[in-house]
């Protein structure tokens, strides 16, 4: 055993040696350095733990620090020696209270790991049965089968999913949907019916996979069903709303025309994408996946409905949307904004024209109407043409589920030559309304 009195100069002057070596302090017992092969020079204090059975039990070393002459040093390292033996003297075991405490860390950081991990798989499956996860599985699995699967995702998307698409399912309860469906039912008593109608079978799915342990919406009263509009435009306000969307510009002035030209739902002309149209054979092709029921669909297109997109095609737009909202390839959105606006310029317009005739500006406005009216002002005025109902229904893209009759041979056959020489017909009507006085009918018929 090598023991010298240990200094700085002694320990920095210290030849490497060929094999480790540890010199003992002639100053304090049981400190010493230990010199290693490559030069490192490390203090430590050796022991045996005292009380009973402390001869049978192994030397303890620990190592107090590197040498380096200014973290540590001899007058250092030899303070922290007698601090440590000190200890040892009491009967304590430094050494092994230092292993308890690396073993409690240790412990306790894979147990933190362990708590962040179940955390984070936690959250993986919270994410994965958020309400918008859920539908997107919903849509795919369940939704694809149905004929009306394009206007059920959008009912439960534009609604439910804007308020709670990013929750977990478990935590929308039965007061949630209470208020949810009550507040939409006071905008559209239509959309909150039919919105009710589609949650239902979307908690029952989510039921089934285990996911709610009961469906917040058992309970919740279904918003009354709105009753059956009838109002349908006369010639003559056809004419106002048609002169007044000229001042209301890209994109809701021609997509508003269009409305009136094919009498196709807000949502088809909306989504209208150039891929979809042939306007040399002026033929536009609905995709199924676009439709309410599901089945593709051909409009043809009348040339007062061909001037209004190649109008629109004139503007060099990008893109393949016909009608862009704000941003490249954005929704268009603000119906609710553009309507008022437009029955403003409506009776804007009145009031003009009843100025440049002389006579007193109206005393009422025109009666309410909405976007959808325009459709069955379309199906009307059609008929009013002489055009078989079961032809108008078709051009609407009306069909059921009935398979049998002589009213599921009508659903079934696709009157292409009847239905296009409806909406030309229908597109002359519409260009004598806006060319003349109206007759005061709602309808100019084809035959005398």
């Amino acid at each position: 055993m090598t023991t010298a009195k240990l200094t700085d100069g002694f320990v920095a002057g210290f030849d490497t040696p060929k094999r480790e070596l540890i010199v003992w302090d002639e100053a304090l017992a049981r400190f010493g350095v230990r010199i290693s092969t490559t030069g490192g020079r490390f203090y430590l204090v050796q022991y045996r733990p005292k009380g009973e059975g402390a001869r049978a039990r192994t030397a303890r070393r620990i190592t107090i620090g590197q040498h380096d002459g200014a973290l540590w040093n001899v007058t250092k390292a030899r303070a922290a020696a007698r601090r440590i033996l000190a200890q040892v003297d009491l009967g304590q075991d430094p050494f092994a209270d230092r292993q308890a405490e690396r073993e409690a860390r240790l412990a306790a950081e894979l147990a933190a790991k362990a708590e962040a991990e179940a955390k984070a798989r936690e959250a993986e499956a919270r994410k994965a049965e958020t309400f918008n996860a859920l539908l997107d599985l919903y849509v795919t699995r369940k939704l694809s089968r149905r004929r009306s699967r394009v206007e059920a995702e959008r009912l439960l998307r534009t609604g439910p999913a804007q308020k709670w698409g990013e929750r977990h399912v478990s935590e929308i309860g039965r007061k949630d949907l209470a208020l949810f469906l009550e507040e939409l039912s006071t905008r559209s008593q239509a959309v909150g019916h039919a919105t009710y109608a589609e949650l239902g079978p979307f908690f029952a799915w989510c039921l089934d996979r285990d996911v709610i342990p009961a469906s917040p919406l058992a309970g919740v009263r279904r918003p009354s069903r709105p009753q059956a509009r009838e109002r349908v435009l006369l010639d003559e306000e056809l004419r106002l709303i048609w002169t007044a969307t000229e001042g209301r510009g890209y994109p809701f002035g021609p997509l508003f025309k269009l409305l009136i030209l094919t009498g196709q739902r807000r949502g088809e002309v909306t989504g209208m994408d150039w891929a979809e149209l042939d306007l040399e054979a002026g033929i536009w092709r609905i995709p199924g996946e676009r439709t309410k029921n599901g089945q593709a669909h051909e409009i043809d297109l009348s040339p007062e409905a061909l001037q209004v997109l190649k109008d629109v095609k004139a503007l060099g737009l990008p893109g393949g949307q016909v009608f862009q909202g704000r941003g490249a390839g954005g929704q268009v959105t603000g119906f609710s904004a553009a309507k008022r606006a437009l029955v403003r310029a409506v009776e804007a317009l009145r009031r003009k024209e009843a100025a440049e005739a002389g006579e007193d500006p109206p005393g009422k406005p025109l009666p309410h109407w909405t976007l959808h009216d325009l459709r069955r002002t379309v199906a009307t005025g059609m008929n009013g043409l002489d055009v078989p109902p079961h032809v108008v229904e078709r051009v609407l893209n009306h069909i059921t589920n009935t398979k049998s009759g002589l009213v599921g041979v009508y659903q079934r056959h696709e009157y292409r030559p009847q239905r296009k020489a409806a909406l030309l017909a229908w597109g002359s009507h519409v260009a004598a309304v806006l060319g003349k006085e109206p007759t005061g009918g709602n309808v100019v018929r084809l035959r005398a």
